[in-house]
């Protein structure tokens, strides 16, 4: 599996009125994440009742996604999944409930599977990049000069090429600076 994939794993939080999070799939309810998905500590874990869930939301794992709010519905007549309400009487979705929470993350895996061609291109331009600037760096430690890079990299001048290049040529600056997260 790529890279940029494994990094999506999608889950449903149950929601509750302090807008913390919690794994919908667990056992009990208890609140674990915290609104900008980050995890709460093991202190700030409130074990909470099965009607203090007022929602749910699709989430995933890069952090940087999150689903549309459900909301919980407790009675039968007000379950209306168009609108994004559900009926459930305890605060636990039922599997197929989940699947219907779950569905948006999917368009989300969808697009992080469409972007890989992108995010390859920017992994090998950013690679190239470094290649690019270890060289120079090698070839300035070497004695060449500015205007010897500059006509091999097609600088309008040696003051271009030195400009280009002279913050990521300097011992102070490291080439680590470029690669990707």
């Amino acid at each position: 599996m790529n890279s940029l994939l494994e990094s999506h794993r999608g889950w449903v939080a149950d929601i509750f009125a302090d807008g913390l999070y919690g794994r919908s799939e667990d056992p009990d309810p208890r609140a674990t994440v915290a609104i900008d998905a980050h995890p709460l500590s093991s202190e700030d874990r409130h074990p909470r009742r099965q009607e203090e869930v007022i929602g749910w939301r699709a989430l995933c794992s890069c952090e940087s996604w999150h689903g549309r709010t459900w909301l919980r519905a407790e009675r039968a007549a007000d379950h209306a999944p168009a609108a994004r309400v559900l009926y459930c009487p305890t605060g636990r979705l039922d599997p197929g409930l989940a699947r219907l929470v779950l569905a948006e993350w999917d368009y989300h895996q969808r697009e992080m599977q469409v972007l890989i061609p992108v995010r390859l291109a920017f992994e090998d331009t950013t690679s190239a990049q470094q290649r690019l600037v270890e060289a120079v760096r090698f070839v300035r430690a070497s004695g060449a000069s500015w205007e010897a890079v500059a006509r091999v990299i097609s600088a309008p001048s040696a003051e271009a090429a030195e400009q280009q290049f002279s913050d990521w040529t300097t011992p102070r600056h490291h080439v680590a600076k470029l690669r990707i997260p």
